[in-house]
């Protein structure tokens, strides 16, 4: 009898500690950043766009990588593939990346002239306002602020439309971090890990 009861309490624990281990190990880190990938092209567009009446992508390109594209909002089907597993197309997130893609506009002449800058936790700076009239300085903390805003919305939407747990939002957002940063253009300012500023 009192074998039973310690059996039936050593098994549920044994099945949450399971549970558990299989929920931290399994973040598909390399879908995630192709996902990602797809939404920074997405918002900042894309400079080397194939363009009409020029084909699209039949496969990635040789060295593999999980990256790419969507060639005029046609995501190929290699793409796709890459970030099956990652959802990325429920409401929340598509109102989320239109708000981003919008504000893209406003903010890139800001960020060509240093005024705003890329942090090395991804999210964005107002680096350099000194050369801007104060109209301009409160435009710039608007934008930023709104874009932060989305950006921290959108990481945590993410875990939520997958079912990652909530500590993983911390590695969704570091795996855009790295992103914002690879595919900012050149002259941009980005912030090194020791805190110190650089230019694309």
């Amino acid at each position: 009898m009192r074998t039973l009861s310690r059996l039936s309490l050593v098994t549920p624990l044994t099945a949450a500690f399971a549970a558990c281990i299989t929920v931290n190990i399994y973040f598909p880190a390399p879908q995630v950043r192709a996902a990602a990938e797809e939404i920074v092209e997405e918002t900042w567009g894309q400079p080397d766009a194939v363009q009409p009446g020029e084909g699209t992508p039949e496969a990635p390109p040789s060295g593999g990588g999980a990256s790419l594209f969507d060639v005029f909002g046609a995501r190929s089907a290699w793409a796709a593939e890459d970030h099956a597993n990652v959802d990325v197309s429920t409401a929340a997130i598509r109102s989320l990346k239109a708000a981003m893609k919008g504000r893209a506009a406003e903010l890139k002449p800001y960020m060509a002239s240093g005024a705003v800058g890329i942090g090395n936790d991804g999210m964005l700076v107002a680096h350099d306002v000194s050369g801007l009239g104060l109209s301009d300085q409160a435009k710039v903390r608007r934008l930023v602020e709104a874009e932060n805003r989305d950006r921290k919305t959108l990481y945590a939407e993410i875990a939520e439309a997958n079912g990652y747990p909530r500590d993983r939002i911390k590695d969704i957002q570091a795996i855009f971090a790295q992103t914002w940063t690879d595919k900012a253009e050149s002259g941009w300012p980005i912030q090194k890990p020791d805190g110190s500023w650089t230019k694309k």
